[in-house]
C-alpha cells in the first residue's frame, strides 16, 4: 500500500497563527531537519540526546568526530539560511532537504515553501515573535499527517543529506550556497511539500515601540530601518549548500 504513493508529492498545509521572522523561519526548518534525520535513522539518537552524549565521547572515539562534524554542518547551514532569509534583495521561495547519495537520485525529499510576507529580524524582535509556537504548529501538523508518518517509519541506510534553496537574489554570489542551475526536484522519489501559511496576520506587534540602539554612523541607521524586502528582479534559481550532513551509526 505504501509503495503506491512513492512517486507522488504529498502536500502538507501548515496554518500558522504567529508571524515568522527570518530568524524563526530558519529555526523551525532546522528543527524539522533534526527530526527527520533521527526518524530516517541518519543519526543514532535524537538530537538532544546527541548533545548530551557528545561531551562524554573521547577525542579518539569515532563517535566524537561524527557528532562534532554533524553539529558543525547543521550549525553552518542554519546560520547561513538565517542570513539568506534576512538579506535585503534576496527572496527565498523554498528550501529543499533531500536524503541520498547524490541530489540526482534522492531516497527522500521534502520541500518547504516559504511565505512571501516573512518579517525581517532586523526590524522585529525575536522575543516578540518567538519560533516556539510556529514550531509546535509545524510539528503537530506533520505528526498528524499519516502519509508523512508512514514515510518516517521507513529507515534509510546512513548517507548524505543535502539542503538547497530556490531564491531570487540580486546580491553578490554567496560562498556558501552555490549555484545549481540545472537542478530540479526529483518527482520520482518519495516527496512532501510543506506549505507554511499565515492563518491570521496579527496586528498587535509591539516591535516598533522598542527603543533602538544609537548609531554613530547614519548609514548604519539607514540600513537598520530599510529592511522591508524590496521587489527583486533576479530570476529564481537553485542553490546548494556546500555543507553536506553525513549520516552515521553509533560505533561501540
Amino acid at each position: 500500500m505504501f509503495g503506491r504513493t512513492k512517486c507522488k508529492e504529498v502536500p502538507i498545509l501548515v496554518e500558522l497563527e504567529e508571524q515568522l521572522t527570518s530568524d524563526s523561519c530558519a529555526k523551525i526548518i532546522t528543527e524539522l531537519i533534526k527530526y527527520i534525520l533521527y526518524q530516517k535513522q541518519q543519526i543514532p539518537f535524537s538530537w538532544d540526546s546527541l548533545v548530551q552524549l557528545q561531551p562524554r565521547f573521547k577525542p579518539n572515539d569515532r563517535n566524537y568526530g561524527f557528532t562534532k562534524n554533524l553539529f558543525a554542518s547543521l550549525e553552518s547551514i542554519s546560520g547561513e539560511l538565517t542570513e539568506q532569509l534576512h538579506l535585503g534583495g534576496c527572496d527565498v521561495k523554498e528550501v529543499v532537504m533531500l536524503i541520498g547519495a547524490t541530489t540526482i537520485s534522492p531516497k527522500f525529499l521534502i520541500r518547504v515553501e516559504i511565505p512571501g510576507n516573512i518579517l525581517s529580524s532586523r526590524r522585529h524582535m525575536e522575543f516578540q515573535h518567538s519560533y516556539r509556537k510556529p514550531l509546535l504548529t509545524l510539528m503537530r501538523t506533520v505528526i498528524e499527517c499519516q502519509e508523512f508518518q508512514d514515510a518516517m517509519t521507513v529507515p534509510l541506510v546512513p548517507t548524505n543529506t543535502f539542503v538547497l534553496l530556490q531564491k531570487s537574489d540580486s546580491n553578490p554570489k554567496s560562498d556558501f550556497f552555490l549555484p545549481k542551475p540545472q537542478y530540479s526536484p526529483n518527482s520520482q522519489s518519495l516527496s512532501f511539500c510543506i506549505k507554511l501559511h499565515h492563518n491570521e496576520i496579527r496586528g498587535d506587534c509591539q516591535c516598533s515601540g522598542i527603543v533602538r540602539p544609537y548609531f554613530d554612523n547614519p548609514n548604519d541607521r539607514l540600513q537598520d530601518i530599510s529592511e522591508e524586502k524590496h521587489d527583486v528582479v533576479a530570476p529564481y534559481l537553485w542553490y546548494q549548500s556546500k555543507e553536506i550532513v553525513k549520516g552515521f551509526k553509533y560505533q561501540r
